[in-house]
């Protein structure tokens, strides 16, 4: 019985339900145990802290408009995450550079959660923007200044992640020029994405 009460005494609480940390810290954290699951989930969340910005543009319109921009704005975050990085994986691997699958999937939900933590910050005073400002073309810099802030801060997160990796090993001409050329592509695509799917950001009221 001595021996049960001492062992239970001493057990500890898993770092991932330590108290101490904020809901936006977990989401960002990185612990050595994280999965595939795990990072889908981050990713899930990400899309949908996105969303809460395209509601707030969507208001402007109203009625579908709402569900139209939430649904756009998440997209250009599922677009560059399910066609620019499985390309940047394939020239990885060609490449031989030593970054593995889970290391780019973690890499990936965690700019997208970087993404989607600062669309969702914004998202009421881009409310308030949409529902009070008459001047159309104020309503989408506002819009299309947040969604650039966005992706460059996704971006940065993306290549803070993978950088060290690849400054480690002797990284051919091909790793070195897939990282910035992936970023490019990857802009391209989530501006296109959203250009397509919000009529805010192309200046339709």
């Amino acid at each position: 019985m001595t021996t049960t009460n001492h062992q239970n005494s001493h057990t500890h609480v898993p770092p991932s339900a330590d108290p101490w940390k904020s809901w936006s810290e977990q989401l960002l954290g990185s612990p050595d145990a994280a999965g595939f699951r795990r990072e889908g989930i981050r990713l899930a969340v990400a899309t949908g802290l996105a969303s809460l910005f395209g509601v707030a543009l969507g208001l402007r319109a109203g009625g579908p408009g709402i569900v139209v921009h939430a649904f756009g704005v998440a997209l250009g975050i599922l677009g560059v995450c399910g066609l620019a990085v499985p390309a940047l994986a394939i020239i990885l691997a060609m490449a031989n550079a030593p970054i593995d699958v889970l290391g780019l999937a973690r890499a990936t939900a965690r700019s997208a959660a970087n993404a989607g933590l600062l669309l969702a910050g914004l998202a009421p005073g881009a409310a308030l923007f949409a529902v009070t400002v008459e001047d159309a073309l104020t309503v989408t810099l506002v819009g299309v200044g947040a969604l650039g802030l966005a992706g460059v801060l996704a971006m940065r997160s993306f290549v803070r992640e993978l950088r060290p990796e690849l400054d480690a090993a002797e990284a051919g001409l091909l790793s070195r020029v897939a990282l910035p050329a992936f970023l490019l592509f990857a802009a391209v695509l989530g501006a296109r994405i959203w250009w397509v799917t919000l009529p805010l950001v192309r200046g339709a009221t």
